[in-house]
């Protein structure tokens, strides 16, 4: 286990100290431990959102022509909207992603 020393602003140890009993943290290291932990699992589902859309994004060539997008922008303006909703489903399903 490696140490990291860090200093907060007072208001912010204060807010978290009211948090710490709220949800029963024993001491700040257990409360920021989580809190890191929470971050980057959230990073993570990030990374793993980004890297299927690359790669829906790059077989959307493989069936050029076969498809109903012309162009990127028609790809980029159904995948931002509700068109897209069910496909995303499927790949937060498949990634095991939520959608926050």
């Amino acid at each position: 286990m490696e140490n990291v020393s860090i200093k907060l602003e007072t208001p912010v140890a204060r807010r978290m100290e009211k948090r710490m009993g709220e949800f029963n943290y024993s001491t700040k290291t257990e409360f920021i431990r989580d809190a890191i932990r929470g971050k980057l699992k959230e990073l993570d589902e990030q990374a793993a959102k980004k890297k299927a859309w690359a790669a829906l994004f790059a077989m959307r060539g493989a069936f050029k022509g076969k498809g109903k997008f012309k162009t990127d922008a028609e790809f980029y303006e159904w995948r931002n909207n509700e068109g897209s909703k069910e496909l995303m489903e499927y790949y937060e399903k498949k990634f095991g992603l939520k959608e926050k």
